[in-house]
């Protein structure tokens, strides 16, 4: 059992929030050397020299919560730091890094190239903050915080009139999902007098069902959705997939998932966790268990449906994680240690192999791809490697062993089933869960049939790749294998740590 201490004072707080803090200033430190011009270069800094500043901050940032953080459970006003914080913050990091590591391989130089990184920053800030919020005022800032940001990032190729557009639908969208969150989180202050989580649980623990509470939980759910791209509030997803620069696209679909699911997790399990009413089929009552069950069932069905049609390979990635989104939300249903482990073992290697793949998306675009299915055939005959590397991250994506993928997912059902009270009731919701990864495997599988079953056509070449395409596909390939075979040593430490 974890040890609680608390404090208030000005240093534990800088000590506590040190790797947020190096971020921070890095960006501040990325902003003043993107205005540097070297002599007797006009040009300012350049954006190969800026991202590599961001990555040694963001890996600094890593190093410092890895050897410099407290044992047991501290306290703020309005955040704590555990063991199982220490452990998501760091799987936000990677992600980062790994996201990062995307804009190295890039031949396109964006506007604004300071601001760019600064803002890929702020947001990843955001996340860690979001992770270790333990008040709903907290809770909102730092969402808003990492939104606006990536807001901003989405439409920061402006001269692309599309950019501009997805921009500034995302940013609509998601001004109304800010507005319900922040309605949702008033009628809750209201109905029980606390921002701070626990205390909300205590203070509505003896209370009978009140529909202001119920109102005030239904807006937040509706707001979290949004922000883990749940259905119905997925629309902006297959437009900002499709449209942003592939970093920002690899952040909000992997690391901007690890934080919201983490957050939304917390959210439930410690204040509402007398809340949760049942899902059972023949005693269906009220509370956030069946809402939570509607949100996974739509999102694995609109999702997975929805990609059977998509041409664009962005866009079918972005129905993709809507149905994964889905599946994870089965692993809230369990608030015993198996099913916060779980999703966040399931978000981390999802994450994976989804940066992974839009590394490869990156490499046929900067050869001449044009984003859509035929940017695939003959991929085995231009490169054996990617078509191998596609391979592997697909059947990792669509839960084939060994593939890590296959495992994470079956931790899922598992937590699902013996996590809950009343488990049948959610037998329906992994059936079709099952049902929903069959469909999935057409889409997935047509993928690697046009890559490895198309012939070499007239005028076809080699694909270009650079080393730090090379370098980033290769570890997340390494990553779902290895992951995939030793999953031990992760997932026991995550069951150990994680639970709140």
């Amino acid at each position: 059992m974890e040890s609680l201490i608390h404090t208030t004072t000005y240093g534990d707080i800088l000590r506590l929030t040190g790797p947020e803090w190096i971020l921070v200033m890095t960006a501040l430190v990325v902003l003043a050397a993107s205005f540097i011009r070297s002599s007797p270069s006009p040009e300012p800094c350049s954006t190969r020299t800026l991202t590599w500043i961001s990555l040694a901050g963001t890996v600094l940032a890593g190093g410092v919560l890895l050897f410099n953080q407290p044992l047991g459970i501290v306290k703020g006003d309005v955040f704590f730091v555990s063991e199982g914080t220490r452990w998501v913050k760091l799987g936000i990091l990677l992600l980062s890094v790994l996201s990062l590591w995307l804009h190295l391989g890039t031949e396109k130089r964006l506007n604004h190239q300071g601001e760019f990184h600064a803002l890929l920053l702020f947001a990843v800030v955001g996340m860690l903050l979001l992770v270790g919020a333990d008040h709903l005022i907290l809770v909102f800032i730092v969402l808003e915080l990492t939104a606006l940001s990536l807001y901003v990032l989405t439409g920061v190729e402006k001269n692309k009139s599309i950019s501009s557009q997805t921009a500034y639908k995302y940013f609509l969208i998601g001004s109304v999902s800010a507005a319900l969150l922040l309605y949702g989180f008033s009628l809750i202050y209201g109905v029980s007098g606390h921002m701070h989580l626990t205390d909300i649980q205590l203070a509505i623990a003896s209370k009978p069902a009140d529909s202001l509470l119920a109102l005030g939980l239904v807006m937040a759910l509706a707001g979290f959705g949004f922000k883990i791209a749940a259905a119905p509030f997925h629309m902006w997803a297959p437009d900002v997939y499709q449209t942003a620069p592939t970093p920002v696209s690899s952040l909000i679909a992997s690391a901007s998932k690890v934080a919201g699911f983490f957050v939304l997790g917390r959210f439930l399990w410690e204040g509402f966790a007398g809340h949760a009413g049942s899902i059972h089929w023949t005693n269906w009552t009220t509370g956030w268990l069946p809402l939570l069950g509607l949100l996974a069932c739509l999102s694995m069905l609109i999702g997975n449906l929805s990609a059977l049609k998509q041409m664009n390979l962005r866009r079918l990635l972005a129905y993709s994680a809507v149905a994964h989104s889905g599946y994870a939300l089965l692993g809230i249903t369990s608030p015993e240690p198996l099913g916060p482990s779980s999703v966040s073992f399931y978000m981390l290697t999802y994450g994976i192999s989804i940066v992974g793949m839009f590394g490869l998306l990156q490499i046929l675009d900067q050869n001449g791809g044009t984003g859509d299915f035929k940017s695939l055939e003959g991929l085995r005959f231009k490169s054996g490697w990617m078509a191998t590397c596609l391979m592997i991250l697909i059947l990792s994506m669509a839960g084939i062993p060994p593939m890590v993928g296959f495992l994470a997912k079956f931790n899922l059902f598992i937590a699902a089933l013996k996590g809950s009270s009343q488990p049948m009731g959610l037998i329906l919701l992994v059936v079709l869960a099952l049902g929903a990864s069959a469909i999935s495997l057409y889409y997935y599988l047509k993928i690697l049939k046009t890559a490895f079953c198309t012939d070499q056509t007239e005028g076809d070449h080699s694909i270009q790749i650079n080393t730090y395409q090379f370098t980033l596909v290769s570890f997340t390939v390494i990553g779902v294998i290895v992951l995939g075979l030793f999953p031990g040593p992760i997932l026991s430490r995550l069951t150990h740590v994680i639970g709140i």
